[in-house]
């Protein structure tokens, strides 16, 4: 494990002791660790949403470019209908 030295403002730093005294953590550095993981959750969430929404945005654009080329095709089947015929 790696050791990282981390400043804090006092009232930051209080909290985590509190958080920490109220029993739920071992120490001041799994508060500090269990933070973390959830920033990176967090974080990891929104990239996922990003990406997502870039997805959906490309599906709705190639789906439109799909509409206009089959309505092409459409009018160009009954254009050589026209000369065939």
């Amino acid at each position: 494990m790696k050791t990282i030295t981390v400043r804090l403002d006092d009232n930051l730093a209080g909290q985590v002791e509190r958080v920490q005294r109220e029993g739920r953590y071992a120490s001041k550095s799994e508060v500090l660790r269990e933070a973390l993981r959830l920033l990176l959750v967090e974080e990891r969430k929104q990239q996922l949403r990003e990406n997502l929404q870039w997805y959906l945005e490309d599906k709705e654009a190639l789906q439109e470019a799909a509409d206009a080329v089959e309505d092409r095709m459409v009018v160009t089947e009954e254009a050589l209908e026209h000369v065939d015929g």
